[in-house]
């Protein structure tokens, strides 16, 4: 099994994403610690996994809060050999000069602040054992403008410089930090960003070179694989999974 003995750290985990990167690291062989807002979503998907499972309330956003998760990881779990930093949200979609600054500063505080939160105090705890790898989830967003999304790509765009930053930093303590790039894929998420009105046929036919979404599953894939020990020479990469959507 490709994380067999690993503790493993995964925020936003309670669905989309976040929980097939649960269930796939449970398969292959991680103590998963999940952490989400969504209680009843985390409470329910570490009841349906069951054993080494371990759920604990978050919100990203506050310092507290993560120094706490944290804490408990150590006591708990002894150690963390892996974090997936991949809590998220898309906002309100809207031109920059309509945008209000109330909109603009909740997609950076949970996209940006909350990548950088996590990840200051995961690199505390992997730094005393010299060893661990962080995946934070970011967006093919990260590589291009959308429309009517300025503060969703500013922290996208955001995320990617922060990885690459860590991943320069700790180098020489053998703390691998990458990131993953999905494209459209078929999560809650992009079903409420969808909800809002758009014609969906148009948006697979114009931004999916396959034709099809992506699933959460494909992500999580690739998500393990930078995890795992396989992946043991890279660091700083910024990995697209997204059926070349970005290539155009």
């Amino acid at each position: 099994m490709m994380l067999e003995n690993k503790v493993a750290l995964i925020t936003g985990g309670a669905s989309g994403i976040g929980a097939a990167t649960v269930r796939l690291f449970r398969q292959e062989g991680a103590g998963v610690i999940v952490a989400d807002c969504d209680a009843d979503g985390g409470e329910q998907l570490a009841s349906d996994l069951g054993h080494d499972v371990d759920f604990r309330v978050c919100d990203v956003t506050d310092e507290e809060q993560v120094v706490q998760l944290l804490q408990h990881i150590v006591t708990a779990h002894g150690r963390l050999d892996c974090a997936v930093n991949n809590a998220g949200i898309v906002g309100e979609p809207a031109s920059i000069e309509r945008m209000f600054l109330a909109d603009w500063q909740r997609v950076l505080d949970i996209n940006l602040s909350g990548v950088f939160l996590c990840l200051k105090h995961e690199l505390e705890v992997m730094q005393a054992a010299n060893s661990g790898a962080i995946v934070n989830v970011a967006s093919g967003a990260a590589l291009m403008a959308v429309p009517n999304m300025a503060a969703y790509c500013a922290s996208k765009h955001g995320v990617l410089g922060l990885t690459r930053t860590a991943a320069m930093e700790n180098a020489r303590r053998g703390i691998r930090i990458n990131a993953v790039l999905p494209g459209s894929i078929a999560t809650p998420m992009l079903q409420r960003t969808l909800s809002r009105g758009g014609d969906v046929e148009q948006l697979v036919e114009s931004s999916i070179p396959c034709g099809r979404f992506g699933r959460p599953e494909e992500v999580a894939q690739s998500i393990a694989w930078l995890c795992s020990d396989r992946a043991s020479y890279v660091s700083g990469e910024a990995l697209s999974v997204d059926y070349a959507a970005t290539c155009r």
